[in-house]
């Protein structure tokens, strides 16, 4: 197998995992505090023990997204040095956004679990609220990467200086808000998902309130994320016709390369089922009835949507690695020809990032079913 592919599915593994891990912690980190406004209004403790466990699991998860944020920063350093330069170049501004995000996130998540019935309850609100905003930073500026790498609109102003000029990019503000809502879709859809098995194999006390509260952040905000993902196509379409092609094969533009068009049916076959899924299960709950294999299928199916989605996205720009029209430059452009990733080093790395998730569905199993370690 050539070693650029190899480099390029090993970055694109990374970059998956590391989003699929990302996108948890941002959904979670945006309704942690809706979910805790309506707790301080309803007065609900059993409310807020479902939140401390929730909030339990997005600390594991950021723990483990951090450890792939390393490989992945080492992997565009190491073989993919050009593509560095212009992030950091190019695209400072977005990047600094991100970076000023992390600052903010990171320790306020910290803050707000030590801080949790040892401040008001307005003031650890507030503090989870400073902690919301700062993980939205975050994709607000890394966003810019994909959407410059998919329309490279102010390339040439940045070079001359003018680095606000990559925020003309008409593919951002869609794709931004995409991820933004992608992330709140499947968190909600796969808490639900959970809670309402939970609630019908017999907790009903302890789980209904919440199970109910995101049935109701659910549903429009898959809503609204299928629209955004409809008006993302549109601009895919119009701005970048060779991804449109890949992707949408007869609904495109230009339908000479399609390859891709079987996988996205797949994935808008995925979102319908959970749509299917998850108006079925409310309907039922509304009854009073409900069917914890159904919840447990809608949960499940929540999780496979984000990476199948990102794969589509970063896969339909091969062979380039940014993408100008209708055609792009290539892989072999931005390679570090000094490296060399042979089939055996791909599978090892592959074989050692398996291991690391096992020890991450290890440490969730451990504290939010056993309820151990985190108090």
């Amino acid at each position: 197998m050539n070693d650029i592919f190899n480099a390029f599915i090993l970055l694109g593994y990374v970059t998956i995992a590391h989003l699929f891990l990302v996108n948890l912690i941002l959904g979670i980190s945006i309704i942690i505090p809706l979910l805790e406004y309506i707790q301080i209004k309803k007065k609900d403790n059993t409310l807020k023990m479902n939140i401390r466990s929730i909030f339990k699991f997005m600390v594991i998860t950021d723990l483990f997204a951090g450890v792939w944020a390393t490989w992945l920063t080492v992997f565009l350093g190491g073989f993919w040095p050009l593509l560095t330069f212009y992030a950091t170049t190019v695209l400072f501004i977005p990047i600094t956004i991100s970076l000023i995000g992390i600052l903010i996130a990171l320790p306020s998540i910290g803050i707000y679990w030590y801080t949790w019935d040892k401040v008001s309850e307005k003031v650890h609100l507030i503090i989870g609220i400073i902690m919301a905003v700062g993980t939205i930073m975050v994709p607000v500026g890394f966003n810019m990467i994909f959407s410059f790498i998919n329309d490279p609109v102010g390339f040439s102003q940045a070079m001359n200086g003018d680095l606000l000029a990559v925020f003309g990019n008409p593919l951002y503000p869609e794709f931004t808000l995409h991820r933004i809502f992608g992330a709140i879709t499947m968190v909600s859809v796969f808490l639900f998902g959970i809670y309402g098995y939970l609630y019908h194999k017999g907790e009903r006390e302890r789980y209904g309130s919440i199970m109910y509260i995101l049935s109701y952040i659910a549903l429009p905000s898959l809503a609204f994320e299928s629209f955004l993902g409809f008006l993302y196509a549109m601009e895919l379409n119009k701005f970048s016709p060779y991804i449109a092609s890949r992707l949408f094969g007869p609904f495109s533009p230009s339908s000479s390369v399609s390859d891709l068009y079987p996988v996205f049916v797949f994935f808008i076959l995925l979102i319908s089922l959970i749509w299917m899924l998850l108006m079925y299960l409310i309907l039922l709950n509304c009854k009073g009835k409900g069917s914890a294999p159904f919840f447990i299928s809608l949960s499940i199916l929540s999780l496979l949507a984000i990476p199948v989605g990102e794969f589509i996205n970063d896969f339909s720009r091969y062979p380039y690695f940014i993408v100008t029209g209708e055609g792009g430059i290539n892989l072999s452009d931005f390679y570090n020809k000094i490296m060399y990733i042979s089939d055996a080093w791909l599978i090892a790395a592959i074989s050692v990032s398996l291991l690391v998730l096992a020890a991450y569905l290890w440490l969730v199993y451990q504290v939010n079913i056993k309820g151990k370690y985190i108090h």
